[in-house]
């Protein structure tokens, strides 16, 4: 009846958006963008960035971002976005930048101080990442602030320390499949091929599946190298 009536393109953008139909969704929101890109609602550049997050070409939704930044320079989304973007373009240092300017307005957002751990242990500087991490669980407990804290233990050697975190984790979190493949490398790490084995087949058992725990059981199973 209206081909670009604005209400029909934003339901339709949002519909194929909680259907995880990214594509479709991202066609639609940028119809609607096009119809009114001198007038145009931050909510549409926020929506067509998070459709470029999602189908991870983060280069694309960058712009997006940083036109809906330049219309509110404090809009959470528009913030979360840009750091999230550059994280996927593995610019750590970029993401810092963003995740830090919503920590200036948000102090003890429980989420983002997981993400600046997360940043700042993708730099290699762990201390950091430790007062960030424990920043998290001062807050409340949070699975991947304690994964973090597990993967410096790794990342500075401490396999056995790092073991003793992950285990513990899986106890609260037992289809986590990524919690078992660090687990299990940590095992590797220690000379103790059987004991990482048993760790992926005791994932299996739960009736679960992953491709990625399949991988790397069947190269250990195999004696094949698990590292490329």
């Amino acid at each position: 009846m209206e081909q670009n009536n604005a209400y029909a393109l934003i339901g339709l953008g949002h519909l194929h958006y909680d259907f995880k139909e990214f594509k479709d969704a991202l066609y639609y929101w940028s119809k609607m963008y096009e119809v009114n890109k001198d007038n145009v609602d931050i909510r549409i550049l926020t929506s067509i960035g998070n459709c470029h997050r999602k189908l991870r070409s983060f280069d694309k939704g960058v712009y997006y971002f940083e036109r809906a930044l330049e219309m509110d320079p404090k809009n959470f989304y528009a913030l979360f976005g840009l750091a999230d973007c550059y994280r996927g373009m593995n610019q750590q240092y970029r993401s810092i930048e963003y995740w830090n300017r919503i920590l200036e307005i948000d102090p003890a957002n429980k989420v983002i101080l997981t993400r600046m751990g997360d940043a700042y242990r993708n730099t290699g500087d762990y201390e950091k990442a430790n007062d960030f991490y424990n920043k998290a669980l001062d807050i409340d407990f949070d699975t991947y602030a304690a994964l973090g804290l597990a993967l410096i233990c790794k990342g500075e050697g401490k396999y056995k320390e790092a073991a003793e975190k992950l285990s513990s984790l899986i106890k609260n979190d037992l289809k986590n499949y990524r919690l078992y493949i660090d687990l299990a490398d940590c095992y590797v790490k220690l000379n103790d091929k059987a004991q990482a084995i048993n760790v992926l087949e005791s994932f299996q058992k739960l009736g679960l599946r992953s491709t990625a725990i399949n991988e790397l059981l069947e190269k250990l199973r195999n004696n094949r190298p698990i590292y490329s």
